[in-house]
């Protein structure tokens, strides 16, 4: 019995790298003048990784980052969204305080604006300076705390690029503030807001207001999504909202989805270039470099037998090839490209040459050697 406990104390040390890790750091600020506790989940394998990660900060950690990084977790390990460092602020017993704004031009002051020094200048420069950050980072918050997020937006320069409000509390100069702000943005901005059906009224009626000045921006720059949850109230809409604006803010991240592919790689003229652009985007808008899914090559290939593109071949066994080398994909494309344009004999070189390569998806060197055979026999050769 005790082997076998020991063997189990050893497998479980040897492998607790596989699942996310939670810290629990007090940081010690000079700004407020007192220690404050923040949660931190790391990413799986991070300690065996050398990538860098987006942030998400969460404001009231205390409550919500526990849903935050559980859902970041499970909707990275399907790379549905990137993996990220997630930050739980804990604000029992300050949460009024952090939040407080002047009564009068309702910007952070006192205890508000050391708060939202104490995010911008000490969290921030923590996270940079001992973990693998990236520049893209999302802030998100509930009600008060939401409505407070919004103050990093109204900078010259703002903090996050992704903005996360569930409910907000919307104070009355901030629609009109951030209309004026995201029409005018140059960079990228994320904004999603969230309420419920049986949300609070009077939070409802302001948030529908704020819809209303941020629904008819037409700068390109600025991502905006609204969503009411039915048959939810102010706090049990958030589980359902989690996950819809971390997907929001990472659409573009993800693998191929059947509406991506029916709406865009289909009605591309080039499935292959379509490809290569998703990429370089992902690259160019969350500041990450990651390589082409094998489910979004065998997707373009799907579009280009749709569309008998079959020049298209070429340029995305190129792609496969720089990407993918050591797997079938650069051959098995070079073969189809070859055995549509006439040419079996080279068709088949290319599908023998695939032996011993690694699989990708339903394809391996057995299928190719029996599309080379198929041809052989076909052809008489």
């Amino acid at each position: 019995m005790k082997l076998i406990l020991l063997l189990f104390i050893c497998f479980f040390f040897q492998h607790s790298e596989v699942f996310s890790q939670t810290e629990y750091i007090e940081v010690n600020s000079s700004i407020l003048k007192e220690s404050r506790q923040i949660k931190l989940q790391l990413p799986r394998n991070y300690n065996s990784s050398e990538k860098e990660y987006p942030i998400l900060i969460v404001l009231d950690g205390d409550y919500l980052f526990e849903p935050f990084a559980g859902n970041v977790d499970y909707l990275s390990y399907w790379e549905i969204i990137p993996e990220a460092i997630v930050v739980g602020i804990n604000q029992a017993g300050h949460r009024r305080e952090d939040g407080l704004l002047d009564e009068v031009d309702e910007l952070p002051t006192s205890t508000g604006a050391d708060f939202y020094e104490f995010i911008g200048l000490e969290v921030l420069k923590y996270l940079d300076d001992n973990y693998r950050t990236t520049p893209f980072a999302i802030i998100a918050g509930l009600d008060y705390m939401a409505n407070f997020s919004n103050f990093y937006l109204l900078k010259q320069n703002p903090l996050f690029s992704g903005y996360i409000n569930f409910s907000p509390d919307v104070t009355p100069l901030l629609p009109e503030r951030l209309k004026r702000k995201l029409d005018k943005i140059d960079n990228k901005i994320w904004y999603y807001l969230g309420t419920a059906e049986n949300d609070i009224p009077e939070l409802k009626n302001k948030i529908k207001t704020l819809d209303s000045y941020l629904a008819i921006c037409k700068n390109p720059n600025v991502n905006y999504r609204f969503e009411t949850f039915e048959d939810k109230d102010h706090f049990s809409f958030v589980a359902d909202a989690i996950p819809k604006a971390l997907t929001s803010i990472f659409e573009t991240y993800g693998p191929i989805s059947d509406l991506e592919y029916q709406s865009k790689l289909l009605t591309s003229s080039s499935p292959s270039a379509y490809l290569e652009d998703k990429y370089f985007t992902i690259q160019e808008l969350y500041a990450l470099e990651i390589p082409v899914r094998v489910v979004d090559f065998l997707k373009t290939a799907d579009a280009i037998e749709e569309k008998e593109l079959w020049d298209d071949y070429q340029n995305l066994s190129k792609l496969a090839k720089k990407e993918v080398s050591g797997t079938v994909l650069h051959h098995y494309f070079q073969g189809r490209y070859f055995e549509k344009a006439g040419q079996p004999k080279r068709a088949i070189k290319e599908y023998q040459a695939a032996y011993g390569l690694e699989s990708a998806g339903y394809l391996n060197s057995d299928v190719l050697l029996g599309k080379a055979d198929a041809l052989i026999q076909t052809f008489g050769y």
